[in-house]
């Protein structure tokens, strides 16, 4: 086994122990059978109703995709994007991370390896852009629903916004920096590195999608509170999930399972919420993502032209 393999499969069992243990540790703190009773009494309709909103946000997540891949000369229709974005959201449910389908997402768009980094300069751009729009809704929220929060909690998601969006600001004078951290970008030129400064026409609609995107999402998560029953104000929700996807999205546990969930448990304990209630919250939305990412697996079923053995190389390196 090579060093590169050898340190990927540590990595991997390190996620799944981690996952494991979070689980753990919350399943030893709650009465699942008081989980499943919630989730029993659930509202139906309004888990479907949560499923079809999270599929439409994504449709117009890969409609921002087709906008960020054209300052970079990719041509390709909005359906044939479309459907890559959902080829990658299906593959994201068997790669050992999000990333894994943020690789497959990669090799559809790039026609040659040349074409590699700025096809994956796309997907990133697409994925901080999404996070911008995330942050606005948390801070928003942390606004309405202040005083629920310890100081810390609130001034540390404050620092964390600001930090985030004078990064993204001064990332042109943070050149060296940038080629550091990110390898896969070393073979871009610097005038194709920061052309999404150079376009900020671009980048406004797409941001302006993203809070659209996130407005989505958070709907979603109100209408499984209101399923359960939950009596927390709305705006609860905008902190809620930002938290608990940021929280998720840690390189430490396999998908996020476990941390997330126990995110939700910690910030809706906030509300007075139970530790089961916030809990059949957590497995409610696990189980929309799941079903949500099971759909993107139509568009590759029906006309998608990856093989299998290409996406194992497309993510080797990756």
């Amino acid at each position: 086994m090579s060093e590169g393999r050898a340190k990927k499969t540590v990595l991997f069992i390190f996620k799944v122990t981690v996952s494991v243990l979070a689980v753990a540790f919350l399943l030893s703190r709650l009465d699942i059978r008081n989980t499943f009773g919630f989730l029993a009494l659930s509202s139906k309709p309004l888990w479907l109703l949560s499923l079809l909103i999270l599929v439409l946000s994504q449709v117009i997540s890969s409609y921002r995709w087709y906008l960020l891949l054209q300052p970079l000369d990719f041509t390709l229709s909005w359906f044939r994007v479309f459907k890559i974005y959902f080829t990658g959201m299906f593959f994201s449910l068997f790669l050992p991370t999000v990333v894994g389908g943020d690789a497959v997402k990669t090799f559809y768009i790039a026609d040659n390896m040349k074409r590699a980094p700025s096809a994956f300069y796309t997907v990133l751009a697409d994925r901080v852009i999404g996070m911008a729009g995330q942050q606005v809704f948390a801070l928003a929220g942390v606004v309405l629903v202040w005083s629920y929060f310890p100081f810390w909690l609130s001034a540390g998601l404050f620092s964390f916004v600001l930090v985030f969006y004078v990064t993204i600001f001064l990332l042109p004078r943070l050149f060296t920096l940038v080629h550091t951290v990110v390898k896969k970008l070393r073979e871009l030129p610097r005038e194709k590195l920061f052309i999404y400064w150079n376009r900020p026409d671009t980048v406004l609609k797409a941001w302006g999608l993203s809070l659209v995107i996130h407005l989505c999402v958070t709907i979603c998560h109100i209408l499984i509170g209101v399923s359960l029953g939950f009596k927390i104000p709305i705006a609860a929700y905008m902190v809620v999930y930002p938290v608990s996807a940021i929280v998720a999205t840690l390189p430490l546990s396999l998908n996020g399972i476990g941390l997330r969930e126990a995110a939700y448990v910690y910030m809706l304990g906030f509300f007075g919420l139970g530790r089961e209630e916030a809990f059949a919250l957590g497995i409610m939305w696990f189980s929309i993502v799941l079903l949500n990412g099971a759909i993107g697996g139509i568009p590759y079923l029906f006309g998608g032209q990856l093989k299998l053995d290409e996406i194992r190389k497309s993510t080797a390196g990756g």
